[in-house]
């Protein structure tokens, strides 16, 4: 009950919209401005999720807020039409706070739409051409952590913290003459993160993060059913998904104070989802002990993240920024469940700042991405996906506000 509660708080995403692999680009509204820039920078509570470190900078209590909202369009090329999906607006948000101890030590507590992956098609397939299937997937997951972070010296920093995360799925696909349902089911599991922030100068600095993998138990709870040519579905009883496992990510970066009023900051981040379960799971159903491998087929990813922040008055500050994430869905793999992904995002918006709030806005556009199966399935039985094209185009508004005392 409690990992369903944090499922609504975390206001998780329905889509990998504005995202990078099933993650969006950055935690906190300043990121998001900045293409994502943040791992060298720290200036929000939310700072934390990436490099706890970060919490060092932080000399008073503060409290950090931020939303996203994203606005959809995909559509799927099949051997028997188009759809476009149904998936159309797309809220998701973060929270934060960070807590002084003393002039050395800040604690921190976040929680933030951490995943989510979801699409929803309805369209017609090879083996069952006389009707028309809904197929797609819904997959969310939330983190609450806890961290600290630690000034060694007046140059050197350090952080660390743990997680509890809940993450849930539920799916319909068709494989050849068949429709399978997986019902929603959940799974409980975390992880731990570290960091380190170095000021080489006054006006330079350096960040690295590392997050660990999140392990959890078995995804399950949720009743699967199966039928042969839309006919007779058949109760395979409770179907659960073996292991889930999400990836790791390194993150290091940079952040240069030009002049007073002009910051520059990037980054690059390598994500392990070869070694996720968004490269492959297992779903096992109770009827027979049946084992069926979906081969997602994600592999690793490199992010770059570059931005600025202009101090257009003393209240007003400009943000503009460019995100670029490798492809990491291999096309063999190619499904109706989100797995088109927008390389390139162009991000700016502003926000006005005051001695103990502030609040802002911003934009996201992720250009338009494409992807073809290419003529070959690496999915069991997935003879339409083979012969499939999606595209997807990215719109996002981004809201913020913070309090310090």
């Amino acid at each position: 009950m409690v990992g369903r509660v944090l499922l609504l708080l975390g206001l998780l995403p329905g889509t990998t919209l504005g995202t990078n692999g099933v993650e969006p680009i950055d935690t906190s509204l300043q990121a998001r401005l900045r293409g994502g820039a943040d791992v060298a920078v720290g200036d929000s509570a939310l700072s934390q999720i990436n490099n706890p470190a970060s919490l060092s900078l932080h000399d008073v209590p503060r409290l950090d807020f931020s939303g996203q909202f994203c606005f959809p369009t995909s559509r799927w090329e099949g051997p028997w039409g188009t759809a476009e999906s149904q998936v159309g607006f797309v809220p998701l948000g973060n929270a934060a706070v960070s807590w002084p101890v003393h002039d050395e030590l800040t604690l921190g507590l976040a929680l933030h739409s951490k995943a989510g992956l979801a699409s929803r098609y309805e369209m017609r397939h090879l083996l069952i051409p006389w009707m028309t299937r809904e197929v797609g997937a819904d997959a969310k997951v939330v983190g609450l952590s806890l961290n600290l972070g630690y000034e060694l010296t007046d140059e050197l920093a350090v952080g660390a913290g743990v997680r509890a995360e809940a993450a849930t799925s539920e799916f319909s696909l068709v494989l050849g003459p068949a429709d399978v349902e997986f019902g929603r089911g959940y799974a409980y599991g975390g992880g731990f993160q570290l960091g380190l922030l170095y000021h080489a100068t006054d006006d330079l600095t350096f960040g690295l993060g590392y997050r660990s993998p999140s392990w959890f138990g078995d995804l399950q709870g949720g009743r699967t059913r199966a039928s042969l040519f839309g006919v007779l579905p058949v109760d395979l009883g409770g179907g659960r998904i073996e292991s889930l496992r999400l990836a790791q990510k390194i993150t290091a970066g940079a952040a240069w104070d030009v002049t007073e009023r002009v910051k520059l900051a990037g980054e690059v981040r390598w994500l392990n989802y070869h070694g996720s379960s968004f490269n492959s799971l297992t779903v096992e159903t109770d009827a027979l002990g049946l084992r069926v491998p979906l081969p997602l087929g994600y592999k690793d990813q490199w992010v770059l993240a570059a931005g600025t922040d202009i101090r257009l008055t003393n209240r007003w500050i400009l943000g503009l920024g460019y995100n670029y994430g490798s492809d990491p869905v291999e096309r063999a793999s190619l499904l109706p469940m989100g797995s088109t992904l927008c390389q390139h995002h162009l991000t700016g918006g502003l926000r006005y700042e005051r001695s103990k709030w502030w609040v802002g806005a911003g934009y996201v556009l992720g250009f338009e991405a494409s992807m073809s199966g290419g003529g070959y399935s690496r999915i069991p039985l997935g003879l339409d996906y083979g012969l499939s094209r999606v595209e997807q185009v990215q719109h996002s508004l981004l809201i913020g506000f913070g309090f310090s005392w």
